[in-house]
């Protein structure tokens, strides 16, 4: 159904599997693989479980399996992003879809324009700094060829992706020349896609599909027009060089005249790219798009954190940020004693001990290093003091970058300190004050712990629980249980009933999806269409079970109540159910003309109520029939 083939499938479960510990621990959305052990991941790419699970996606049957709530991701001013949690198996499944189609899109960009993202599908790399690495080597490598640079940045680019316009994206180039995805399938992609977002396009932590999606395929054509603006409608260009890392657009150019003609230039270049971005629903970020001179270029620039020359010698950023983290939780110490921070102050005392002249890091980039790279520092005696002297001068500056003081908090090995943290969240919590950033810190603090902590995972029961299902279902154990097959024998019969029914996957996974929706009458309609093709594939079972020689099942026989109503005669109760169930189906507006359901009040709870009772009829019919026995 998703087209996912075993090779696929198995090169990207052996990227995720080859991630060292310590970057798995760092994320909520990886630590589940942190419990995998290597019978769990050879379990994961065997031949059976692609068969069963992936293949035709049986695991939508399992909940657990479908997981997806919001994932607590700050942006740099305090605020929250639209973040997506999945559960591993669906993070897995989105990584190997987002492969598929990264095989057969062919971009139709400029072949000059060089474009990086989260990640490399051509080299299956699933980690952002390597690709992060070479984009600024790239830049740098054209700096003496080009006089000016323009960077630009598109406003909240994950968030106004439109899934209509980047599945006819995919569509107009992979079935330019053959038909390479049918119609269903993309429509299944933009539905587990839409689904995985909560409606919208999915940002996932640490998704190398998400970012290859919006980079790649997303901006293909607005690349493409920008590209002939620059190449055919500006006559002061003399040359370019377009380099793009996600919404990040550098261009690289230089212009005939003086800086006014590249003033003019640089204005007319942003008023097309903001005009080419509406037509995808995107918009400039007006405020961080600048004009500069390429020699000045790395003061914008980012690069990753391995190492540096400075003065003609190689520095690592301990050496070349000594003292740093230092100064700066000293001078955040004193201003919080004297008066209440703001998320303005904070990220300004990062700027000023984190920036270096003339070196190619940001701030951010430094001070990352320092919470997630390097533990020396963090875990020396007088940065863990200063931690410790903050949290009990004003614990609620952890509010203004949860995540990042957080793990500061947890690498110190502070005993006073990480006490004086939960303290705080558990004073806030019986104030009844408790809110998302506590939420925040209640994770940092749970992942740096590996949940051991009994107490805080009950209040995240109270206040998240679709986080403390996730933990409960894929952290506190290895998620791979649930899919085991051995422990389900009448689950397992029952996927094996329907293995080679992709349609009947296809319906339920539709049932799924409009049901999250709150589309109600066409998620009956979808169920009932599962249940009735269902009924089709287990009498197929039971006539060769019985030595009937026929090929296929009889899915025309299968839509009239009686027929029903014979086939589950065993099954108590049945009888009165299927009446219920038809009667709905012929009232349903979407799959009946009557329409009669219009005239009632069914309520949500009645239409539920009937989905329910007929995957009972069906589970009690796999038992009664020992179907484990005939597939």
């Amino acid at each position: 159904m998703l087209g996912i083939e075993f090779s696929t499938w198995t090169s990207i479960c052996s990227a995720y599997r080859l991630i060292g510990e310590g970057a798995k621990k760092a994320s909520l959305q990886w630590f589940p693989f942190t419990n995998l052990s290597e019978k769990d991941w050879d379990y994961l790419t065997d031949r059976d479980f692609y068969e069963i699970y992936i293949r035709n996606a049986s695991f939508v049957f399992l909940e657990k399996a479908m997981h997806q709530s919001e994932n607590y991701i700050q942006k740099s001013d305090g605020s929250f992003r639209d973040a997506s949690l999945v559960s591993p198996l669906l993070y897995l499944v989105l990584q190997a879809i987002g492969y598929e189609i990264a095989r057969k899109y062919d971009s139709k960009r400029a072949k000059d324009i060089s474009v990086f993202y989260a990640g490399n599908y051509d080299e299956i790399n699933v980690r952002y700094k390597r690709e992060y690495d070479a984009f600024f080597k790239e830049i740098n490598s054209y700096q003496e060829e080009y006089k000016y640079y323009i960077k630009t940045d598109i406003t909240s680019f994950f968030s106004n992706i439109n899934l209509d316009k980047l599945v006819e994206r995919i569509d107009c180039v992979c079935n330019e020349d053959e038909a390479v995805f049918s119609q269903l399938r993309l429509q299944v992609y933009k539905r587990i896609l839409e689904y995985s977002g909560a409606g919208r396009f999915p940002l996932i932590e640490n998704s190398v599909m998400s970012s290859f999606l919006a980079t790649v395929v997303y901006l293909d054509q607005v690349d493409c027009d920008l590209y002939d603006f620059l190449e055919q409608k500006i006559d002061s260009i003399i040359n370019f060089k377009m380099i793009r890392y996600v919404d990040d657009l550098y261009i690289l150019l230089s212009t005939k005249g003086d800086k006014d003609i590249a003033k003019a230039t640089y204005n007319a270049v942003r008023n097309e790219y903001s005009s080419i971005l509406k037509n995808w629903g995107l918009s400039l970020n007006s405020r961080k798009c600048k004009l500069g001179l390429t020699i000045d270029i790395n003061q914008d620039l980012k690069k990753s954190l391995y190492d540096e020359f400075y003065n003609g010698e190689k520095h690592s950023i301990e050496e070349l940020f000594a003292g740093s983290l230092e100064c700066f939780l000293e001078k955040l110490s004193i201003i919080v004693e004297k008066e209440c921070l703001d998320v303005e102050q904070y990220n300004d005392l990062i700027d000023e001990h984190f920036s270096f002249e003339d070196i190619e890091f940001t701030p951010a980039e430094v001070f990352n290093y320092f919470v997630y790279e390097s533990d020396s520092q963090v875990k020396s005696k007088k940065v863990s003091g200063l931690i410790k002297s903050i949290i009990q001068k004003d614990i609620s500056v952890l509010s203004l970058d949860p995540k990042r003081l957080g793990v500061m908090v947890m690498k110190t090995h502070n005993d006073s300190a990480i006490k004086a943290t939960l303290n705080e969240l558990f004073k806030r919590y019986r104030s009844d004050v408790w809110n998302s950033y506590d939420t925040t810190i209640a994770i940092s603090y749970l992942v740096q712990s590996e949940f051991k902590h009994i107490d805080l995972l009950s209040i995240l029961r109270k206040q998240a629980p679709s986080l403390h299902r996730y933990y409960y279902n894929n952290c506190r154990t290895s998620f791979v249980k649930q899919f085991n097959l051995g422990a389900a024998r009448n689950k397992e019969s029952f996927y094996k009933v329907i293995k080679e029914d992709w349609k009947a996957h296809y319906l339920y996974f539709m049932y799924y999806t409009e049901r999250t929706k709150n589309n109600n009458l066409t998620a009956y309609a979808y169920f009932k269409s599962f249940f009735d093709r269902v009924t089709a594939d287990l009498d197929y079972v039971n006539r060769l079970y019985n030595g009937e020689k026929i090929k296929r099942p009889n899915y025309k026989a299968f839509y009239k109540e009686n027929i029903f109503l014979n086939f589950y005669a065993n099954i108590e109760g049945s009888d009165t159910i299927i009446k219920k169930a038809h009667e709905l189906r012929n009232g349903n507006p979407v799959s009946h003309s009557s329409a009669k359901i219009i005239e009632d009040d069914k309520t949500k709870d009645d239409i539920y109520r009937t989905i329910s009772e007929l995957s009972m009829v069906l589970r009690r019919y796999v038992v009664t029939e020992k179907i484990y026995l005939k597939v």
